[in-house]
C-alpha cells in the first residue's frame, strides 16, 4: 500500500472520529480540514467544517477551504457565503476573489463576477483572457410569428447583441432589433357614387436600439440604467419612441431581488411602469430556479397590473428548460430590463412559452423558444392566437 493511500485512510478515520465527538481545538480543526482539503474529500470537509463553526471554532483558513469545497460540489451560493466571511478579514484575498468570480459567473450574475475580478491577481486574469476593458459577449436571435388572423401576415424578428466591460464595475450591453410584418385592414372608400369597404395592405416594421449600463456598487448591489429607442412604421404613420429605465438589484444568499421603473413615451403615449422581481435558486445553483415579477403599468391614466412567473431547471447534461407564463393585458408592456417592448397594435391578453438552453462548449450557449399568445385584433374586432418560434446563440468571452 503506497503512502498516499495510507494518508487517505488516516484522514477518513480521523474525520469519522470527529463526526462522533465535538471538535474542541483550533489545531485539530486546522489539521483535519487541511488534510481533507488536500485529499479532495469535499462532503466530509463540509460536514466537519460546519460542525467546527457551530462549536465556535472559526477562522479564515477554514472558511476558505469550505468555500472551495462548496464550489466544487456545485453549491455556489454557499461558497459565496464562505468567501464573504473571508473578505470581512481580508477584502483583497486574491484567490478567494477569483473563486467568488467563478461562482457569480456560474450564477449568471455578470456584474458581481466582474466586481470580484477587479480584486484578482493580474497574472491569473491575463492567463484566463480577462481584462477590465473587453468584449464580453456577442449574440444573435431570429424568429417568426405565425397567427390565425387573415389581416395579419407572418412576422419576422431579428436581434443582434453586444456586451462590453468598460471597467471592473461597469458593464454595457447593447442590442439592435428589426421587426417586420405584413398587415391589412378594411377602410371606407367612395367608389363611384357609392360608399364601400376596401382592403388596404402595408408592412408594419420597427427598428430598435437598446443600451443598458450595470454599475456594481458592491458585490451585492448593482445599479441599472437603460435606454430604448424605437422607430415604428404602421401603414403611413411613423412613431418615434424613447424609453428609460432605472433600477437597483440586490444579490443575496440563494436569491436576487430587483426593483425598477420604466418611463418615457411609447407610440405617442406617456408611460410609467413599476416592476418588482425576485429570483430564487434554493440549491445554490441554476439546476432549479424561479423568477416572479409583478408590474404595474400606468399609461395615460390606464392602470394595468401584469404578473410574470417562470420556472427553470437542468433537464440533462448541458441542457436547461424554462417555462414562462404571463397574466395580464400586455398593452405597451415592457419586459427584461427594458429590452423587450410589447407595443403591437394588437394587444396580447395571455402569454406562455418554453425555452431550451444548451451549453455548446465553454463559451457558446444555444437557445430555442416557443411562445403562445392570445391576441386581440383592435381594428377588425377579432381574437386570434399567435405562435412564435425563436432560435438564438450567445457567445461569452
Amino acid at each position: 500500500m503506497d503512502s498516499r493511500k495510507c494518508i487517505l485512510i488516516f484522514v477518513l478515520l480521523l474525520s469519522m472520529c470527529c463526526a462522533q465527538a465535538q471538535v474542541k481545538t483550533y489545531l485539530q480543526v486546522d489539521s483535519i480540514s487541511n488534510n481533507l482539503y488536500a485529499a479532495g474529500q469535499w462532503p466530509q470537509l463540509i460536514r466537519m467544517g460546519n460542525q467546527a463553526i457551530k462549536d465556535s471554532i472559526d477562522f479564515v483558513g477554514l472558511r476558505s477551504r469550505l468555500g472551495y469545497a462548496y464550489l466544487l460540489t456545485g453549491n455556489y451560493s454557499a461558497a459565496l457565503m464562505e468567501y464573504n466571511h473571508v473578505f470581512k478579514n481580508d477584502p483583497a484575498d486574491k484567490m478567494s476573489r477569483y473563486y467568488a468570480y467563478l461562482c457569480q459567473s456560474y450564477l449568471n450574475n455578470d456584474p458581481a463576477a466582474s466586481y470580484n475580478a477587479g480584486f484578482c491577481d493580474s497574472a491569473l486574469l491575463k492567463s484566463q483572457y480577462i481584462s477590465n476593458l473587453q468584449l464580453t459577449s456577442v449574440g444573435m436571435e431570429s424568429g417568426i410569428k405565425l397567427n390565425q388572423d387573415p389581416y395579419r401576415g407572418t412576422a419576422s424578428y431579428n436581434r443582434l447583441s453586444l456586451g462590453l466591460r468598460l471597467s471592473w464595475r461597469l458593464l454595457f450591453d447593447q442590442s439592435v432589433v428589426y421587426f417586420e410584418r405584413p398587415v391589412s385592414k378594411l377602410t371606407d372608400a367612395i367608389i363611384g357614387n357609392a360608399k364601400d369597404n376596401i382592403l388596404i395592405s402595408s408592412r408594419d416594421n420597427e427598428f430598435e436600439y437598446y443600451g443598458k449600463l450595470s454599475y456594481s456598487i458592491s458585490q451585492q448591489l448593482t445599479l441599472l440604467g437603460a435606454y430604448h429607442y424605437l422607430d415604428t412604421k404602421y401603414f403611413s404613420t411613423n412613431y418615434y419612441s424613447n424609453l428609460g429605465l432605472l433600477g437597483l438589484k440586490y444579490s443575496g444568499n440563494y436569491f436576487n431581488a430587483q426593483a425598477d421603473i420604466n418611463f418615457g413615451k411609447l407610440t405617442g403615449y406617456s408611460l410609467t411602469q413599476y416592476n418588482a422581481a425576485v429570483m430564487l435558486y434554493p440549491t445554490g445553483n441554476l439546476n432549479f430556479y424561479t423568477v416572479s415579477r409583478f408590474s404595474y403599468l400606468n399609461r395615460d391614466n390606464n392602470h394595468l397590473p401584469v404578473f410574470n412567473q417562470s420556472i427553470g431547471f437542468k433537464a440533462f447534461k448541458n441542457t436547461w428548460l424554462e417555462t414562462l407564463v404571463t397574466f395580464g393585458k400586455l398593452d405597451n408592456y415592457i419586459d427584461s430590463n427594458g429590452l423587450y417592448i410589447y407595443n403591437s397594435i394588437d394587444v396580447s391578453t395571455f402569454k406562455m412559452g418554453e425555452t431550451a438552453f444548451y451549453e455548446l462548449g465553454k463559451h457558446a450557449q444555444l437557445q430555442l423558444n416557443y411562445t403562445f399568445e392570445k391576441k386581440q385584433d383592435s381594428e377588425n374586432n377579432l381574437e386570434y392566437n399567435q405562435a412564435s418560434v425563436t432560435a438564438g446563440i450567445l457567445w461569452k468571452f
